[in-house]
Protein backbone atom coordinates (compact mmCIF):
# COMPACT_ATOMS: atom_id res chain seq x y z
CA UNK A 1 0.00 0.00 0.00
CA UNK A 2 1.54 3.31 -1.18
CA UNK A 3 -1.47 6.27 -0.79
CA UNK A 4 -3.34 6.65 2.47
CA UNK A 5 -6.46 5.94 3.07
CA UNK A 6 -8.86 8.88 1.02
CA UNK A 7 -11.28 8.55 4.33
CA UNK A 8 -8.62 9.07 6.95
CA UNK A 9 -6.99 11.67 4.67
CA UNK A 10 -10.06 13.75 4.98
CA UNK A 11 -10.99 12.87 8.11
CA UNK A 12 -7.37 14.64 9.11
CA UNK A 13 -8.24 17.96 7.20
CA UNK A 14 -11.90 17.86 8.17
CA UNK A 15 -11.77 20.96 9.75
CA UNK A 16 -10.75 22.71 6.14
CA UNK A 17 -13.60 21.25 4.12
CA UNK A 18 -15.68 22.54 6.29
CA UNK A 19 -14.07 26.15 6.56
CA UNK A 20 -17.26 27.75 5.08
CA UNK A 21 -14.66 30.97 5.08
CA UNK A 22 -12.35 29.59 2.01
CA UNK A 23 -13.15 30.22 -1.31
CA UNK A 24 -13.35 27.58 -4.10
CA UNK A 25 -9.54 28.00 -4.97
CA UNK A 26 -8.53 27.36 -0.83
CA UNK A 27 -10.56 24.51 -1.32
CA UNK A 28 -9.35 23.13 -4.01
CA UNK A 29 -5.62 23.22 -2.48
CA UNK A 30 -6.85 21.07 0.04
CA UNK A 31 -8.84 18.66 -2.08
CA UNK A 32 -5.44 18.94 -3.71
CA UNK A 33 -3.50 17.66 -0.63
CA UNK A 34 -5.67 15.30 0.65
CA UNK A 35 -5.59 13.89 -3.88
CA UNK A 36 -1.29 13.40 -2.93
CA UNK A 37 -1.95 11.98 0.14
CA UNK A 38 -3.76 9.57 -0.97
CA UNK A 39 -1.55 8.61 -4.19
CA UNK A 40 1.67 8.89 -2.29
CA UNK A 41 0.76 8.68 1.60
CA UNK A 42 3.27 11.32 2.48
CA UNK A 43 4.21 14.89 0.79
CA UNK A 44 7.06 16.95 2.42
CA UNK A 45 5.90 20.53 3.40
CA UNK A 46 7.99 22.33 0.14
CA UNK A 47 5.48 19.53 -2.68
CA UNK A 48 2.92 22.67 -1.55
CA UNK A 49 5.04 25.16 -3.53
CA UNK A 50 5.59 23.10 -6.19
CA UNK A 51 3.38 22.24 -8.96
CA UNK A 52 0.78 21.01 -8.79
CA UNK A 53 -0.05 23.19 -6.00
CA UNK A 54 1.76 26.33 -7.59
CA UNK A 55 -1.13 26.22 -10.44
CA UNK A 56 -3.14 27.43 -8.25
CA UNK A 57 -0.77 30.45 -7.45
CA UNK A 58 2.38 30.76 -7.75
CA UNK A 59 3.37 32.54 -4.51
CA UNK A 60 2.50 29.30 -2.56
CA UNK A 61 -0.06 28.44 0.13
CA UNK A 62 1.65 31.64 1.94
CA UNK A 63 0.20 33.96 -1.02
CA UNK A 64 -2.83 31.78 -2.38
CA UNK A 65 -4.37 31.90 2.00
CA UNK A 66 -3.20 35.47 2.60
CA UNK A 67 -4.73 37.03 5.54
CA UNK A 68 -5.55 33.49 6.97
CA UNK A 69 -2.14 32.61 8.05
CA UNK A 70 -3.85 30.71 11.20
CA UNK A 71 -5.25 28.62 8.01
CA UNK A 72 -1.47 28.08 6.89
CA UNK A 73 0.25 27.15 10.28
CA UNK A 74 -3.38 24.60 10.59
CA UNK A 75 -2.34 23.11 7.12
CA UNK A 76 1.06 22.60 8.09
CA UNK A 77 0.74 21.41 11.04
CA UNK A 78 -1.97 19.41 10.04
CA UNK A 79 0.19 17.50 7.26
CA UNK A 80 3.29 16.88 9.98
CA UNK A 81 0.33 15.66 12.11
CA UNK A 82 -0.35 12.81 9.56
CA UNK A 83 3.24 12.32 8.91
CA UNK A 84 3.80 11.89 12.37
CA UNK A 85 0.88 9.07 12.44
CA UNK A 86 1.68 7.63 9.50
CA UNK A 87 5.64 6.71 10.73
CA UNK A 88 3.94 5.16 14.05
CA UNK A 89 1.80 3.34 12.67
CA UNK A 90 4.90 1.94 9.76
CA UNK A 91 7.36 1.31 12.90
CA UNK A 92 4.68 -0.35 15.23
Amino acid sequence: MVGMERTAAQTAFAEFLNDRSLNAQQMRFVEMVIDQLTARGVMKDSALYEAPFSQLHTGGPDELFAGKESVVDSLFATLGAVHSGLSSVASG
